[in-house]
């Protein structure tokens, strides 16, 4: 029976589709979480791509989601050749060995300036990161490789992740503790629930569809006002958070300030599906998250 070959079944959406495959995943990644997974790294398959033909060539594998890369977006601005291997051509490679099947390759909206978002598809990109650019030569690349290619932007992914990185666990955490955190006011964007980008890309694949589809939640808002949303679902005191400016975090990368994805497209395709708009509003989100983890 054919599988889907999930390559980052380790990170939060890896876990959210293996989850929702069930018996037709195949997992792969780099830290092996089962001895049963494969062991599948894009950096080394970027510099010896032959090290797939064995994955290729024992196992029935009827399409593949490329869930992995590097998305530390300031270690990519300083390390612009592990973001090369891991979001452009350790994917290629994987996708060039999977031409003959459905092949889904997970972006951003990094790949933007952020001067005019909320983006659609038909938006000419300009990233101003070696993270964004990295994954925009992954998206050209793989469409031109691999005819049956399906490129999900999305954003602001949170949720369940069973390695507790993402915005939220580490808003608990620090305000729990009593600890400052600075989140800035000036990143907009829209939160994307993991379980809604897992089942999305799922249908999409399962559905024939091919090229670029925006994936992203319904709520478009700061990064800041996401936080304060939380807080007082959460039960957490704002108090220690400071709401600052994006060139006050003075991080090393930089980032799209007007980001944020348009998901008309994903919409209209999977309204037959789901019968009605597929991704989840962030304070149904939160409360999920909340109950996912046993808050």
């Amino acid at each position: 029976m054919p599988k889907y070959l999930i390559v980052g079944a380790s990170g939060q959406l890896g876990t959210a589709l293996a989850a929702q495959l069930g018996g037709e995943a195949l997992p792969a990644a780099r830290r092996l979480l089962n001895p049963a997974w494969l062991d599948i790294d894009l950096e080394n398959i970027a510099a010896q791509p032959s090290l797939l033909d064995r994955v290729f060539g024992e196992h029935e594998v009827g399409g593949v989601f490329c869930a992995a890369g590097a998305t530390n977006v300031d270690r990519c601005e300083s390390d612009p050749a592990w973001a090369e291997a891991a979001n452009h051509l350790g994917p290629l490679a994987l996708a060039k060995h999977a031409t003959a099947i459905p092949f889904v390759f997970f972006s951003t909206d990094y790949v933007f300036d952020g001067a005019a978002g909320p983006y659609t598809e038909d938006a000419a990109p300009r990233p101003l990161s070696q993270y964004g650019r990295t994954k925009l030569e992954g998206e050209q690349a793989i469409l031109a490789a691999h005819p049956q290619a399906l490129v999900v932007r999305t954003t602001t992914v949170y949720g369940p992740d069973p390695q507790g990185k993402n915005f939220l666990y580490t808003l608990r955490r620090l305000l729990s503790e009593g600890k400052p955190m600075r989140v800035p006011a000036d990143q907009l964007a829209n939160p994307t629930y993991v379980d809604d980008l897992a089942a999305v890309s799922i249908a999409l694949l399962q559905a024939g569809q091919t090229g670029l589809f925006h994936a992203a939640g319904p709520d478009f808002l700061s990064r800041y006002d996401f936080a304060l949303q939380a807080c007082g679902i959460l039960g957490l005191s704002p108090a220690r958070m400071a709401s600052v400016t994006t060139p006050e975090l003075a991080q090393p990368a930089a980032r799209p300030l007007l980001g944020g994805l348009v998901s008309a497209r994903l919409d209209a395709a999977l309204l037959p599906v789901f019968g009605r708009k597929p991704m989840r509003p962030i304070e149904q989100g939160i409360r999920d998250w909340a109950a996912a983890v046993s808050l």
